[in-house]
């Protein structure tokens, strides 16, 4: 069975051909993925024996619940190193913090530079996460 839906000509119409065919395709695979976490809500409500039935409410939902809580796609490779680069100046930051040896000045230098490295790469990983694939 397929479903079929329309959308206004006005909407659609300075979309190219590619574009016309990715909509479509991003279409049916939000469509999938509303009615996969539809399936699993109605299998944890359905008491044993009886008949699988999926109501629109549950539909509802499903499409709250994929908002609220998106499936996780996989980080970029920089997103990545950038995460383990601001995990290891942390762990460095925490390590130079030793209040007796700030006497040194090479040693304060040390630490402002890890402690910048570190609150660096956590803000630009916490305000872009739309391109860092969260």
């Amino acid at each position: 069975m397929n479903i079929e839906f329309e959308i206004q000509e006005e909407k659609v119409q300075n979309l190219s051909v590619i574009a016309r065919s990715e909509l479509e395709n991003l279409s049916q695979k939000y469509a999938e993925d509303i009615l996969d976490e539809a399936s699993r809500i109605e299998a944890s409500r359905r008491n044993p024996g009886a008949d699988s039935e999926i109501t629109a409410s549950i539909i509802k939902e499903a499409d709250i619940f994929k908002k609220r809580f998106p499936i996780n796609r996989s980080k970029p490779w920089w997103a990545k190193i950038i995460q383990v680069i601001g995990f290891i100046a942390t762990l460095i930051t925490g390590s130079l913090l030793d209040t007796e040896k700030f006497k040194e000045t090479n040693h304060v230098i040390w630490f402002i530079i890890m402690l910048f490295v570190a609150v660096s790469a956590t803000v630009y990983l916490t305000f872009n996460n739309e391109n860092n694939g969260y």
